[in-house]
């Protein structure tokens, strides 16, 4: 590397890799029209869900709705629930949760990292143009992965979360803005016009990968561009009392996990009802907390290696119904909340629960909990698949549908071997 200045290069990559990378297109010189708006949201268990209280016996309409899904049966016109759903190719262990939405392990992508983009990042490319956020990352455990294969920050905290959806910074803090994105766009100048003199000197594999680490510089160059543009226009009005609670009934709102889930489901909607973006993912962590329920004595991932023990099953099943009750008034609030058209935010925003982790007893990536809600398709079945071998129905074949039913003509995604246009639309 004799001739390239060392420090630049250096400088340069921990810009590209320390940023968070919200990946998006250049924006249209006219928006879309509201009707034309589509939105995504993503939430996902870190440990993913119980087997035996998830999946129905049943298939078809009149399957009866599982123990741990019973707070959904008002919904089940709106959903569908999938069995034998499953990333082939990814191996078992914690990591696999990590592999939800993109379905490729760190380790198989070492000379492409750009296989481990993440389906809401590539929608966020697409859905996200005229939003101030490209994308939200909400919760814990981020399962989105950027198109230069980095793992995506995401904020758990519910009052930062409404900072910056609906607090404008004074004028003080928009310069030092202005003046961070102006020395951050010079050191990616800086980088880019080396790197570029030293591709001449390089060999076509190691060309491949400077070609990736433009990609890193666009990623982050996108961001600074997308946050310039957005630094003056003015953000929503919305009252605090989703965070503070209301003054006239003394209402108090617990922003400690896991109560906070409701406030952050609230503040989901807001930002898609209010425009502030259409992609949307929301974690909730693992870990081994004691969640603060009655009768429950043990870390949450302690619960989960039950080894089908009865009293612990019936732990665990205390926080998975948690969670599917907050699923569950969440979906009723996007079918009671209009967009500016009038319509439901439901008919217009596809909602996918589930994880990477399939058994979490066994550390498996097999089977995994997924049901996917509202966004205009043909909802009220359970679908099974078939099983070849070890594999079932490859999750990208759901994913594909998910693409071109928001207008993306799209045939490849992760390891699909298809689509399920044919049950869904």
């Amino acid at each position: 590397m004799a001739g390239l200045p060392r420090r630049d290069v250096l400088r340069g990559l921990g810009v590209a890799i320390a940023l968070p990378s919200f990946a998006s297109l250049r924006a249209e010189s006219e928006k879309s029209s509201e009707e034309a708006t589509k939105r995504f949201v993503c939430v996902s268990p870190n440990y993913g869900m119980n087997p035996g209280g998830f999946f129905p016996t049943e298939t078809g309409r009149d399957y009866k709705m599982p123990s741990l899904l019973e707070a959904l049966q008002s919904h089940r016109d709106s959903m569908s629930l999938f069995t034998n759903l499953d990333h082939p190719g990814v191996g078992g262990g914690h990591g696999c949760s990590n592999t939800f939405l993109n379905g490729v392990e760190m380790k198989s992508t070492k000379e492409n990292p750009q296989r481990l983009l993440s389906l809401d990042q590539l929608l966020a490319e697409h859905l996200g143009q005229n939003t101030r956020f490209p994308s939200m990352l909400l919760g814990s455990g981020g399962f989105s992965w950027s198109r230069a294969g980095i793992r995506l920050p995401t904020q758990s905290d519910p009052v930062r979360v409404f900072t910056n959806l609906f607090v404008d910074d004074a004028a003080k803090a928009k310069q030092q803005t202005r003046q961070f994105l102006h020395e951050d766009t010079s050191i990616l100048d800086v980088v880019r016009k080396d790197a570029k003199s030293l591709r001449v000197r390089l060999a076509q594999a190691d060309q491949q990968k400077l070609d990736q680490y433009f990609t890193s510089i666009r990623e982050v160059e996108r961001k600074l561009n997308r946050q310039a543009e957005w630094i003056d226009v003015r953000k929503p009005t919305i009252k605090d009392d989703v965070i503070r609670g209301r003054d006239d009934d003394d209402t108090i709102v617990d922003l400690q996990y896991p109560y906070n889930t409701s406030v952050m489901y609230d503040l989901m909607v807001l930002a898609l009802q209010t425009n502030s973006t259409n992609v949307i993912c929301f974690g909730h962590p693992g870990g081994n907390r004691l969640f603060p329920f009655d009768g429950i004595t043990l870390g949450y991932h302690s619960l989960t290696h039950h080894g089908k023990r009865p009293e612990l099953l019936q732990e665990l099943s205390i926080i998975e119904r948690f969670y599917a009750n907050q699923f569950a008034t969440f979906l009723s609030k996007l079918k009671d909340t209009k967009d500016s058209t009038g319509r439901p935010l439901l008919d217009s925003t596809a909602v996918l629960f589930g994880s990477g982790m399939g058994n979490a007893s066994s550390h498996s990536s097999r089977n995994l909990p997924v049901l996917l809600a509202g966004g205009g398709f043909q909802h009220g079945n359970h679908h099974r698949f078939e099983r070849q071998s070890r594999n079932g129905r490859p999750l990208g074949d759901l994913f594909v549908s998910i693409l071109q039913q928001f207008g993306i003509e799209q045939e490849q995604f992760s390891n699909n071997s298809s689509n399920l246009n044919h049950l869904l639309t």
